[in-house]
């Protein structure tokens, strides 16, 4: 299914959010960013390998939106694009 723009703003606001706030807290502590991708990337297989996630009629959640966000987030932050390489990461 194709993803509406709604959908492309949440998902790319949050993202960027995040990478500000990583580049924030990375001028007061120099290993904040390496620990933040560390957490991320624990997130993202934990998403896609052990998700419990259940919506309220009790049927398992599509968690495919979340790993779009974890990975994009990911890429913000370091630039790092699996289908076009290293790009120049957001804000730095």
């Amino acid at each position: 299914m194709a993803m509406t723009n709604e959908q492309w703003t949440v998902r790319t606001g949050a993202a960027a959010l995040a990478t500000c706030i990583v580049r924030t807290l990375q001028q007061s502590d120099r290993t904040f960013e390496e620990r933040f991708l560390k957490h991320l990337d624990d997130a993202y297989h934990q998403f896609r390998d052990d998700s419990d996630a259940v919506g309220a009629d009790g049927k398992p959640r599509d968690v495919i939106g979340v790993l779009e966000m974890l990975t994009w987030t990911n890429e913000l932050l370091t630039g790092w694009n699996p289908v076009v390489g290293q790009r120049r990461p957001l804000l730095k």
